[in-house]
């Protein structure tokens, strides 16, 4: 049996399209199509049918599917066995990581790791997000929670502190440092509440005698409205110290909710490639301790 096709298959059995499973391969869509109709062909069955919200596969479908997937960990296993005996690290390594923690934290980081490992290409993926380990979106996933269903292999490197800050010019008035403190003060709130209910909360609990002018959806238009004078925000305090004209607000009121877990795939893990950059992750991460506890 073609591995190639079969590989296709796995990725459009994981992602129930075409389409993404074409972005997955970096192939295209007529691409994997026409390889899918070549393995049905092969096998001389139907193994995807079209469904309301995309593709499903029909039983012979479901069936290849749990041998395609243990020919393709025992694929991971032997490039794994091979590429282990090489004396330099090589290879696309996928990272998965946050936006935010991609672009404020590990991006100045980045240039000595890659001029240490000229022949490591590294993929920084932030959406989805976080990415699956088990269907190969990542190699490598930095993210708040552990091992979870995927059974991957790593440990927690750290924890992000969260704090108020407010521009220079706002702070050019008293700020808050108590309780009451609060009132008649400009607040920024979350809009997106779902995504981060307990620091949504924590935000509210504290400046609720202040006013809520704004609420926003992510942390980057958050940090653009507290630079814009617009009023006093919960942010993240490994992004708002790098801005010399932001200053923090009630030093005392800070949260950690969230801890940083760096995983991969067991079978990724001893590859030279995948482990000079979870070597290097977590080195950064012990460097930077204080700075993203704030």
């Amino acid at each position: 049996m073609d591995w190639d096709l079969c590989k296709t298959f796995v990725a459009v059995a994981d992602t129930g399209s075409f389409t993404a499973a074409a972005r997955r391969l970096h192939s295209s869509h007529p691409t994997v199509s026409r390889k899918i109709a070549a393995l049905e062909a092969q096998l001389g069955t139907r193994l995807v049918a079209r469904a309301a919200d995309g593709l499903a596969l029909t039983a012979d479908g479901r069936t290849l599917r749990e041998h395609a997937e243990a020919m393709a960990a025992a694929a991971l296993r032997a490039e794994t066995a091979v590429s282990a005996g090489g004396h330099k690290a090589r290879g696309t390594v996928k990272l998965s990581i946050g936006a935010t923690l991609a672009s404020h934290w590990l991006m100045p980081r980045l240039p000595s790791f890659l001029r240490a490992h000229d022949h490591i290409q590294l993929e920084i993926v932030t959406h989805p997000f976080p990415a699956s380990v088990r269907r190969r979106e990542a190699d490598v996933v930095l993210r708040p929670f552990d091992s979870g269903e995927e059974n991957l292999v790593g440990r927690k490197i750290g924890r992000l502190g969260t704090g108020f800050y407010a521009s220079r010019d706002y702070a050019a008035g008293p700020l808050p440092e108590r309780r009451g403190d609060w009132k008649g003060h400009s607040v920024i709130g979350f809009a997106d509440q779902a995504s981060n209910v307990q620091l949504a909360r924590w935000s509210d609990v504290v400046t609720r005698q202040a006013r809520v002018v704004m609420r926003c959806s992510s942390q980057g238009d958050m940090l653009s409205a507290v630079r814009a004078g617009i009023g006093i925000s919960a942010l993240s305090c490994f992004v708002a110290e790098s801005y010399p004209d932001l200053v923090r607000v009630a030093p005392q009121k800070l949260t950690s909710v969230a801890d940083l877990w760096l995983l991969a795939h067991p079978d990724l893990v001893e590859l030279p490639a995948v482990r000079a950059v979870v070597d290097f992750v977590a080195e950064c991460a012990r460097a930077d301790r204080a700075k993203l506890r704030g």
